[in-house]
C-alpha cells in the first residue's frame, strides 16, 4: 500500500466546506425551484471529497481517534 501525499488535505477541506454551504443554500429553496441536476453532483463530489479527507487525516494508532 502506498503512501498518501497529505499536502493538499487542506485544500480539500476547504472544498468540501463550500460544497456544503452550497448544498445548503439550494436546500434552502422552494422544492420546486430546486436544480435537481446541481444537488446530485454537489452531492456526489462532497461524498468522495469527505472520503479523501477522511483518509488523509492522520489518526492514533491506539484508539483511531484524530491527532
Amino acid at each position: 500500500m502506498a503512501k498518501k501525499f497529505t499536502a493538499f488535505a487542506g485544500v480539500f477541506e476547504q472544498r468540501l466546506n463550500l460544497i456544503k454551504k452550497d448544498l445548503k443554500k439550494e436546500l434552502l429553496k422552494v422544492k420546486s425551484d430546486r436544480q435537481k441536476d446541481r444537488l446530485k453532483k454537489l452531492i456526489k463530489e462532497a461524498k468522495e471529497l469527505r472520503d479523501l479527507v477522511r483518509e488523509l487525516k492522520p489518526k492514533c494508532p491506539h484508539c483511531g481517534g484524530e491527532l
